[in-house]
């Protein structure tokens, strides 16, 4: 939890270089995880070991096949030793649950609770140093696009984790047992007193989210909206569905947010209509092709990949040569070839169970963890990024755990 406030609090998505903030920030997820089980991982002992736990042996197996293989292809192509590290740095990032998850598991709900609050807190505070950056011009929303700033800190992923799930927090203090438990066994002060703190605490949630989704508006993240958008309205059809009594509170909240900002919501949907008509996909079709090509160079490279560290003139960057695709899967077939992308793929199926499970047993924290998934694993270079991975690892923990995150304690 610490590691995730000082990563909103100091760190950006993607650093240069090695900074205080981020060895700080390795150096406390390395202390949770400890060191017996990742060097259990990396040399292979791990296996024989996983039979009995949810951690099961195939998705152990594509992390050592994509740690090992894609390392050892690049370093034969003679790809620079900073380079390679570039990219296992993300790997590592992408398994995190099956790091993390034994060593959390133990906490039960509540380090489900904890991991999910730092979450959302450590979007809450990227998205803050971004305003801070626009001089808190909220008034720009929906009138002028802004800048994603030398950092691009609304790129991680847990600005828009935070962007649903404080929302939908507020809305579950509203309807959640504990407002109705606030009335029975107490004077009349004290429920006018827990009840204000209900009301209070909603209040903030709600803010705190608006707070995150108006800056993607904002700096127009066309994508990262519409799904929050579709995220909410199901939590929203959720929580109707299973107390119909907030279908009021929650169609006056609508009805107020709508009057109250208006201009800015039409403003913000003409801008993504505009950034749509003049960049369509981002060139991303024009940067698959560009793989292809050059997977396509030899047998080798086609089933084995150019390895880690390798780099490609880039189409959507201008034709510059670097290190990475706007896409995981181009990303994948790029570097592992076709043999480390079908060991990428059962691991994500792996995790793809995982989400079923979660969203039979937590519909709204699945709801909450589908849009930055989404967008890290399928449409975004975000798949390299630190909370992508605590992302899935919230997922993989909730899955395990009926009670899940207070978007769902009714």
């Amino acid at each position: 939890m610490v590691a995730l406030l000082l990563y909103g609090a100091l760190s950006v998505p993607a650093p240069q270089v090695l900074r205080t903030a981020e060895a700080a920030i390795g150096s406390l997820i390395a202390f949770a995880v400890g060191w017996r089980w990742p060097a259990m991982m990396i040399c292979g002992q791990a296996l024989p070991a996983s039979g009995g736990s949810a951690i099961h042996a195939m998705p152990i197996r594509a992390f050592a096949l994509l740690l090992w293989l894609p390392m050892l292809r690049g370093a034969a192509l003679g790809w620079p030793a900073t380079d390679i590290l570039r990219d296992i740095v993300p790997l590592l990032y992408l398994f995190l649950p099956l790091l993390l998850a034994p060593a959390l598991r133990a906490g039960g709900s509540h380090t489900l609770r904890m991991l999910g609050g730092a979450l959302a807190l450590a979007g809450l505070l990227l998205a803050v140093r971004w305003w801070r950056q626009m001089q808190w011009d909220l008034a720009a929303v929906g009138v002028r696009a802004m800048a994603d700033g030398s950092v691009y800190l609304l790129n991680a992923p847990a600005v828009l984790f935070a962007g649903v799930a404080l929302p939908a927090l507020g809305l579950s203090l509203l309807g959640s047992a504990a407002w109705k438990r606030s009335g029975c066994g107490t004077t009349v002060g004290w429920q006018m007193l827990l009840r204000s703190a209900l009301l209070a605490g909603a209040l903030a949630c709600v803010l705190g989210g608006l707070l995150c989704l108006g800056a993607l508006a904002g700096a127009v993240h066309r994508t990262a909206l519409g799904l929050a958008v579709v995220a909410l309205a199901a939590i929203g059809a959720w929580w109707v569905w299973r107390s119909p009594r907030l279908a009021l509170p929650i169609l006056l909240v609508i009805a107020v947010m709508t009057g109250a900002s208006g201009d800015p919501l039409s403003g913000a949907w003409d801008q993504a209509a505009e950034k749509t008509r003049l960049t369509g996909m981002n060139a991303r079709f024009e940067e698959a092709a560009a793989v292809i090509d050059e997977l396509t160079a030899s047998p080798w490279t086609l089933v084995f990949g150019e390895g880690w560290g390798a780099r490609i003139a880039n189409p959507a960057v201008g034709g510059w040569r670097v290190g990475y695709t706007h896409t995981l899967a181009s990303y994948a077939l790029l570097k592992t070839g076709i043999l480390g992308t079908f060991a990428l793929i059962a691991y994500l199926g792996f995790m793809m169970q995982a989400w079923f499970r979660l969203l039979a047993a937590d519909p709204p924290l699945a709801l909450t963890v589908m849009p930055p998934l989404l967008m890290a694993l399928g449409l975004h270079t975000s798949f390299k990024y630190l909370d992508t991975g605590l992302i899935l690892t919230l997922t993989l923990l909730g899955a395990d755990h009926r009670k899940g995150l207070p978007i769902n304690q009714g």
